[in-house]
């Protein structure tokens, strides 16, 4: 079996063992499901891609709003922010950090539910709508844990990911969307282009905070039993190792 064959499998297993994951993947089938047997093929499948279509702003905007704004003084509101996303930016290989946690996604969902009934008035539209967004949301987690694997995908995928390191190691503002269609946000608002022609920021994996601040260090050790390797790497990184060993 090729390395890519056996990161491949290693990625569907650390995808398929995320709690979110199963969760709104069984959620989304029975939304869909239950449009479908209300409304019809055509018109559920419509109003499923107008979820996605709403999906997309929403991927891009919490990421620049809510993921990096304003970083809390309070050290415990900072450890939450730390778990949601900025512990993604300081430990990229940790897949405990990686995972978007339920304790946000699912309030923001319950949210949508709650525009997208005001709009249509009807709960299989709703349903339909749901299936859409929270399809969006599946298809992100997957493309974002690709793009930090040592998995070698297509060349939009490609693209995305130096995009993603950019993020990551360049300019922590700039570069926010991992979803394909999603990169137009970052062409309108200004936050693309070509990695090295942006501005340097000062240290893109701790967010701008300066290596001893109190509020990282108590929530690295906060966090640092979560992994299931070491404080750095989670165990499917292993997997990197020995292939690279042979």
């Amino acid at each position: 079996m090729s390395a890519q064959a056996i990161y491949l499998g290693a990625l569907r297993r650390a995808y398929l063992s995320d709690h979110s994951v199963l969760f709104y993947g069984v959620l989304a089938v029975g939304c869909g499901i239950a449009s479908f047997l209300h409304l019809g093929a055509w018109e559920a499948l419509l109003y499923g891609a107008i979820g996605w279509a709403v999906y997309l702003p929403e991927e891009y905007f919490s990421h620049v709003w809510v993921f990096h704004g304003k970083i809390p003084r309070n050290r415990f509101l900072y450890r939450l922010l730390y778990r949601l996303h900025l512990g993604h930016h300081d430990k990229p290989r940790r897949l405990d950090l990686l995972f978007t946690p339920t304790w946000y996604t699912l309030p923001a969902l319950l949210l949508n539910v709650v525009l997208f009934y005001a709009v249509t008035r009807d709960a299989w539209h709703t349903a339909a709508l749901c299936t859409g967004l929270m399809l969006g949301y599946l298809m992100f987690e997957w493309w974002h844990l690709i793009v930090h694997s040592p998995y070698e995908p297509g060349p939009v995928m490609r693209y995305i990911r130096r995009q993603h390191m950019g993020h990551h190691h360049w300019n922590e503002m700039r570069w926010f969307t991992i979803t394909p269609p999603a990169v137009l946000f970052d062409v309108v608002c200004r936050t693309g282009g070509r990695v090295h022609d942006a501005p340097r920021s000062k240290n893109p994996p701790t967010a701008g905070l300066e290596a001893n601040d109190e509020r990282l260090l108590h929530a690295r050790r906060h966090y640092s039993g979560a992994s299931d390797w070491n404080e750095d790497e989670s165990a499917i990184w292993q997997l990197e190792r020995r292939q690279a060993a042979q």
